[in-house]
């Protein structure tokens, strides 16, 4: 147990990270699903001579960022790229999106029978499949090469739009990869010393890094700040892209959030009168473009930082533990913080049993080896909160 109040902020955060993060069942259960549907999808692109089809995750769930549904209604979003190795002058976006949607309605008709069978449905740029229990659905965008871009580049197709979208998941993971790279390769080979196992052994979805942690809670806080207007929030491509940009590694998970979150409005440039976040793996595609349509979307953006930066700096403003709960719960939703904070009130009560908890003289925090003795008593005057596995 660590005995400075910024500690057990760190440690409450920390905590609270891992109630925000997917359950390690339900991502397995999506990863499984996932790649039956690029079975699939690609069966019969690998029997046929010279074609080739692939299909693998973007966004949250390749960056390692995602985040618990603010409400129990609402699902986890997958994002999945089925990239068909055919040729631009070959196919239009309207054949290749009608040729996809027509292998998964197969995929969907032959699963019917099944208790977990998802439905389909149809959107601008993508085929969504909805899997029962409201817990997360499947957003399969038709791709091909681009041949103008990046070995990895390729082209999406949109229903309300001319023009071939061009995209490079791929190449922006590297990059959002590079950009926390040393913690990273640590933090697998600290796992893997303490599982006694090989590196390669422990998954890479299962190593999270400051920064992976940081557009978490970065995350969290703008779903519950948009909840009234979620149209208006931020993309999560734009937050990720400025964080990682604003992330300049050391620190525990309050200082990089904070420090990050203190960066990124200057990151947003203007371009001849247009907010830019430029792609880092294509220049030439800016994130923000839609701030163009809807300038309300830009004034709110800034809006949000502005309020995200305010409550951090609160977080640190004194009052004692109980506050910190309270302001951690305004901005990151009431039950993930108080779970985090029944364990970490736990712990607590297991360092006072100890008899080595204190209360920081000045500060209302408690701390280990604090000057003052604290009196045994329940975390919030209530029963001791069980043990959470």
């Amino acid at each position: 147990m660590r005995n400075r109040p910024e500690d057990q902020l760190e440690q409450l955060l920390d905590v609270t990270v891992k109630e925000l993060d997917i359950p390690d069942q339900l991502y397995q259960e999506a990863v499984d699903n996932y790649e039956g549907v690029g079975t699939w999808l690609c069966r019969r692109d690998e029997d046929e001579a010279g074609a080739g089809c692939e299909i693998y995750p973007q966004g949250s769930f390749r960056l390692g960022t995602v985040v618990r549904p603010v409400h129990n209604r609402d699902e986890y979003d997958l994002d999945l790229v089925c990239r068909k190795d055919l040729a631009k002058e070959s196919v239009t976006q309207a054949g290749l999106k009608e040729d996809v949607g027509a292998d998964l309605a197969e995929y969907e008709q032959a699963a019917a029978a099944s208790a977990s069978a998802p439905t389909l449905k149809e959107g601008d740029r993508c085929w969504t499949l909805v899997y029962p229990g409201d817990r997360f659905h499947m957003d399969i965008l038709p791709s091909i090469p681009d041949p103008e871009g990046a070995p990895n580049a390729i082209l999406l197709t949109d229903r309300t739009l001319r023009s071939w979208q061009h995209s490079n998941p791929i190449d922006y993971a590297a990059w959002f990869r590079r950009r926390m790279q040393q913690e990273f390769v640590e933090l697998r080979e600290a796992m893997a010393k303490a599982l006694r196992r090989d590196v390669a052994d422990v998954p890479e979805w299962q190593v999270k890094t400051t920064l992976q942690r940081a557009v978490q809670i970065l995350k969290r806080h703008r779903d519950i700040f948009f909840q009234g207007n979620p149209k208006e929030r931020p993309a999560s491509i734009i937050l990720t892209t400025l964080a990682a940009r604003a992330y300049h590694g050391g620190g525990n998970l309050y200082e990089v959030v904070a420090d990050i979150a203190g960066r990124m409005p200057s990151l947003v440039e203007r371009r001849d009168g247009v907010w830019w976040v430029p792609n880092p793996v294509h220049g030439k595609e800016n994130f923000a473009d839609r701030w163009r349509a809807h300038p309300e979307r830009a004034a709110r953006f800034f809006a949000w930082m502005e309020h995200i930066n305010t409550d951090l700096a609160d977080l640190t403003g004194g009052g004692g533990f109980d506050r910190v709960i309270e302001k951690l719960a305004a901005s990151l939703g009431e039950a993930p913080v108080r779970n985090a904070a029944e364990r970490v009130g736990a712990a607590m009560l297991a360092e006072r049993a100890a008899g080595r908890l204190g209360m920081a003289a000045g500060t209302g925090m408690l701390g280990v080896g604090a000057a003052t003795r604290v009196r045994d008593h329940t975390f919030h005057g209530d029963p001791a909160p069980r043990r959470r596995p």
